[in-house]
């Protein structure tokens, strides 16, 4: 193969690195092949103001990947900001999707900072409530996320970090900010080529910092570029004792919110970098070895394309949602518009239909084969693993249950969920409840009893 094809290949088909071609091409001898890569992709670079410990600039390939990414990227925010605006202020909708985002994106700062959580202390920390030690720093968390959607913007500076990393500290004011102590070793001074997983040297701090910040700022560079490269040097400088990788999702929030979706991005879920193990450990280090930030671009952009479609489809569930019962945010209405800015707005009751004897027998008896009779047991687990992997907000009971009673025109009961499960009625009610906010169900009273019925999602 001519080494202009290889050239196309490693590069534009797809982004290799050197190992990657080696392995590919069953040998390491392949010098004159990545020198002529590597000249072929300089051509194609554009540095950034970001640069490493020898104030050498990363640098940026712009290829179709890249250019594609980033297009993909812009559509899900006009989406994202498309479908936000459908949802009613102050509906059951909003409340339900704000809830379930803040809680999404507390749990992976939870994962990140080995915290075992549960739903209930998720919900104390959303309500206000008093919360266990270990929780202190999600708590936190949380409230510099609720004060960027309730104060105005910041700009994105120094002082935006020290606001934000004395929330995180629960402190009024700073008693230190950048770290002023270095974290590796004596030792590892003497190291040629040292790569700094632990930070850089502590007087490179605010020279590194700055590079970051005018890259943050400069409206000339995509949004892609700027979300990944925050990640990435937060990680490289760490220049704080603690708290850098929070810090890092808060101003990458604030950065999302200088686009159109305005502070509606502390509910996207960014904080899924927070769980990317290769992005802080392989491919970070294989950006400072080639200062080619074009592996952590690709990456970056995987992670927040899955971040929106994670938000867009929840948005799509709510939305297809029914339910149509009052909104309770503990036992206090008034603590929804306190803690979300949601004015709860209540509606008029609507007259329900009463239906006869004979017409409730008639659709609870409808004569259609179910779904369970057509599928066999190894094709109904499948179709439940791939529910639970499309929507993380699933239990496996649910989506079990759901596979095995989803044919449309049928209705089901709570009780059913208690035999199919072998549970208790309050977990099989709230279970029930929870498909169909999900959009899952359409829930209907029939005089005292509530019924669920499959929502046609075709």
């Amino acid at each position: 193969m001519a080494i202009n094809d290889l050239n196309q290949k490693y590069t534009i088909t797809n982004y290799c690195t050197r190992n990657e071609v080696a392995r590919a091409l069953g040998t390491n001898l392949i010098d004159p092949i990545w020198r002529d890569i590597s000249e072929f992709r300089k051509r194609l670079q554009i540095e950034l103001p970001i640069f490493d410990v020898t104030h050498n600039k990363f640098a940026i390939t712009y290829i179709d990947s890249v250019q594609g990414k980033t297009a993909l990227v812009n559509s899900c925010l006009t989406r994202y900001v498309t479908d936000f605006g459908k949802l009613r202020p102050g509906s059951n909708e909003e409340y339900y999707f704000k809830r379930d985002m803040l809680k999404q994106s507390l749990k992976s700062v939870a994962k990140a900072n080995n915290i075992d959580i549960n739903d209930v202390a998720l919900t104390n920390i959303i309500e206000r409530k008093p919360v266990e030690s270990q929780y202190i720093v999600l708590s936190r968390y949380f409230e510099a996320l609720q004060a960027m959607r309730n104060e105005a913007l910041e700009p994105m500076n120094e002082e935006f970090l020290a606001t934000n990393l004395a929330r995180l500290r629960g402190e009024q004011e700073l008693t230190s900010f950048y770290r002023t102590d270095d974290f590796y070793s004596d030792s590892a001074k003497f190291l040629v080529a040292k790569e700094y997983d632990n930070g850089v040297p502590a007087h490179l701090i605010d020279d590194m910092m700055a590079g970051l910040f005018e890259l943050v700022n400069s409206t000339s560079v995509s949004i892609v570029t700027r979300l990944s490269a925050i990640y990435f040097m937060f990680n490289y400088i760490k220049p704080f004792e603690e708290h850098n990788l929070e810090m890092a999702s808060i101003l990458a929030k604030r950065v999302l919110a200088s686009t159109t979706i305005n502070t509606t991005s502390i509910y996207i879920p960014l904080e899924y970098f927070l769980e990317e193990k290769s992005f802080f450990d392989d491919i970070s280090r294989e950006v400072k070895r080639t200062h080619d930030f074009t592996y952590a671009f690709l990456k970056g952009a995987d992670i927040i394309n899955s971040s929106f479609n994670v938000i867009l489809d929840r948005l799509a569930i709510v939305q297809a949602s029914t339910i149509n019962e009052e909104v309770k945010f503990g036992s206090d209405e008034r603590k929804i518009e306190q803690e979300f800015g949601i004015k709860v707005e209540k509606e008029a009751p609507k007259p329900q239909k009463v239906e006869t004897k004979n017409e409730i027998q008639a659709r609870l008896e409808r004569n259609v084969p179910t779904i369970s009779e057509t599928l066999s047991e190894k094709e109904l687990r499948a179709k439940a693993k791939d529910m639970l992997e499309r929507d993380p907000f699933l239990k496996k009971g649910q989506a079990d249950f759901y596979v095995h009673h989803c044919t449309i025109g049928k209705f089901y009961t709570i009780q059913q969920y208690v035999k199919f499960e072998g549970c208790v009625y309050e977990t099989a009610r709230t279970s029930m409840d929870a498909l169909a906010k999900y959009g899952y169900y359409k829930r209907e009273q029939i005089k005292n009893k509530f019924v669920y019925t499959p929502i046609n999602k075709e």
